[in-house]
């Protein structure tokens, strides 16, 4: 990904360095250096980190971003702000003429011109953070923590799911609030890895969670709980209609078809839903969970 990034991005990358480098021409052929006595090291120190930091943020910006407007924004508010701090820096390794003692006074500049290119870019970013939201309300349900975040399937972890049903649990003791829970396993997944490799089965996983994601409620919340397993929460809702929903996301999923090596691959699954019971805790809940799936496994067998 960063290194995408970094070949998307490359005009920008070189843009910086040929400003930085004429910046630096401009320091060295209008002004003289300094004895090293004249230098204030304090100084130095914490405008060159201020430098340093401003540079590090635009490296990151655009090592993390794709293309487009905010994108652009902030690459020149982030930039010019870096420019003015870099002036700053070089002022305190050379004397300038008294004929351009402008540039002084000018070192400011870029700085509040870059702020005002971030305000805008910040009022993009939140307009386009906020499509982000809703995407991700599904799998995020109002809580994010990358460190919890499954790649691969595009949904969140056990962990994540574990922390959310507690949260559920709390509020169904506190207000009789009802949940479901629903789990899918999908048949033959280690013979499919074994067959096709770790790439395919792994693009299966992230097929597998855009369907789960795509066809249930904004309430919802999906996760990947284990190697081949989705849970589905389904927060202050009875039964009947939890088991409805899962029933259409187990239908989409078998229609679902994956094309290898010219062979037409059928996705398959096995599925269960319960009601959560308030008087057990979360891993109870799981193994029950888990309990009856593995029923059902043995019936369909």
């Amino acid at each position: 990904m960063l290194l995408s990034n970094l070949k998307l991005h490359w005009t920008y990358f070189i843009l910086l360095l040929a400003v930085q480098l004429s910046t630096l021409s401009f320091a060295y052929i209008m002004g003289t250096t300094k004895d090293f006595s004249e230098i204030n090291w304090l100084d130095t120190l914490g405008e060159g980190g201020i430098t340093l930091m401003t540079l590090a943020w635009l490296i990151a910006t655009l090592l993390s971003r794709p293309k487009g407007k905010v994108t652009t924004l902030l690459f020149l508010g982030i930039g010019a702000m870096h420019i003015s701090m870099l002036l700053d820096f070089l002022d305190e390794f050379f004397r300038f003429n008294a004929s351009i003692t402008w540039l002084t006074s000018l070192e400011a500049f870029p700085a509040v011109f870059g702020m005002m290119l971030m305000s805008l870019a910040l009022y993009f970013w939140h307009q386009e953070q906020a499509l982000i939201n809703h995407s991700l309300q599904k799998r995020e349900r109002f809580y994010r923590e990358h460190s919890l975040y499954d790649f691969i399937s595009g949904l969140y972890t056990a962990e994540y799911m574990k922390r959310q049903i507690e949260n559920e649990l709390s509020h169904f003791k506190k207000y009789n609030t009802p949940f479901c829970l629903a789990i899918f396993d999908v048949k033959g997944f280690s013979h499919y890895n074994r067959q096709f490799g770790n790439h395919c089965a792994n693009h299966l996983l992230s097929d597998i969670g855009n369907i789960v994601a795509v066809n249930i409620r904004q309430s919802d919340l999906a996760c990947r709980y284990a190697a081949d397993r989705f849970i589905i929460l389904f927060p202050q809702t009875e039964f009947t209609q939890a088991k409805q929903i899962a029933q259409q996301v187990n239908n989409l999923l078998e229609q679902h078809v994956s094309y290898q090596h010219e062979q037409i691959v059928r996705t398959e699954v096995n599925w269960t839903c319960i009601v959560a019971n308030k008087q057990l805790d979360v891993t109870d809940n799981l193994n029950k969970l888990n309990h009856q799936l593995s029923k059902q496994k043995k019936m369909a067998a």
